[in-house]
């Protein structure tokens, strides 16, 4: 998940016409197929809130006649803020739609090289659509409305509002407390700040605690956190059992917008990694289906 403000020039030049396979990374991150200038495919993480796509070292390094430098730019990451370069890209095609001079990160060496992907497909595309992603299936798709086939077996719409960097924000319930959350399908972990642990009676010194790893994004800095479980995690209608969360104080979240004591959270690809969900940006509603075992598969059914 990367914020900014970064403007794109990216022209819409074709139209879909079925769902497109999706690869999930041993971490839960969803793979995108995307090509540049007529490329091989390459594999990109669909992430709702990368404010912008993002080139990584190796491809910038494989294929540099394919994008030109534009400047550089703030990036605020999960951990912390850092400035890069940004290029300006040929023609990015996924899913059947292209798109000309689009403006992107050139992410600098980091954690997300382990992924051994080859860059991030951020909200400065696929915040344009519906998008379908289908967890279990291994399939998505981007559609100018959502369809009634995409909608089947979906729970009732929860509403989303759109940040300025076209992140979707949303309120989720963990335990019955209401929290403001971030729809993030690029963080592997969902993570709360400790403002919304303490509105749900929690301290540092809680039994029950423990504690995890740091949490790192696309710079070198670490976040210390700690793991508890909660009762159950609710998107709407849409219910997870048994959820356990991570809790700390990114910096990002003040980029984010969430002011010191204003409860957070990134939900991210875990909470969602059994369901079939539609995020329709343009409608501002987000629709996930109603079990695991729903018609999860039926998007790859449709390809």
């Amino acid at each position: 998940m990367f914020k900014t403000a970064i403007m794109t020039t990216a022209l819409l030049l074709a139209a879909p016409l079925a769902a497109a396979p999706m690869e999930l990374l041993p971490s839960g991150h969803p793979i995108a197929e995307v090509s540049l200038d007529g490329s091989r495919p390459l594999r990109f993480v669909i992430d709702t809130a990368a404010s912008s796509t993002s080139i990584l070292p190796r491809l910038r390094a494989a294929m540099p006649g394919s994008m030109a430098a534009a400047g550089a730019q703030n990036l605020d990451g999960a951990a912390g803020r850092t400035r890069i370069e940004t290029l300006t890209l040929g023609r990015l095609t996924v899913d059947g739609r292209s798109f000309d001079g689009l403006k992107a990160f050139a992410l600098p060496p980091s954690p997300v090289d382990d992924l051994g992907v080859d860059g991030v497909l951020g909200a400065d595309v696929i915040a344009r659509f519906a998008v379908e992603i289908d967890m279990p299936g291994r399939a998505w798709r981007l559609a100018d409305a959502p369809t009634p086939a995409m909608l089947e077996g979906m729970l009732p719409p929860v509403p989303i509002a759109l940040d300025e960097a076209l992140t979707p924000r949303l309120t989720v319930h963990l335990d019955g407390t209401a929290i403001p959350a971030i729809l993030d399908t690029g963080a592997k972990g969902s993570i709360m700040n400790w403002a919304a642990a303490r509105r749900l009676g929690l301290a540092p010194d809680s039994p029950g605690l423990v504690k995890a790893s740091k949490v790192k994004g696309v710079t070198a800095h670490g976040t210390a956190s700690v793991t508890a479980v909660f009762r159950e995690l609710r998107i709407g209608a849409a219910r997870k059992r048994e959820t356990s969360l991570r809790i700390a104080d990114l910096p990002v979240f003040a980029a984010l917008g969430f002011a010191g004591g204003q409860p957070a959270m990134i939900l991210g690809i875990d909470m969602l990694a059994d369901r079939r969900f539609v995020i329709d940006h343009p409608g501002r509603r987000l629709f996930v289906s109603a079990a695991a075992d729903a018609p999860a598969s039926a998007l790859a059914d449709r390809r």
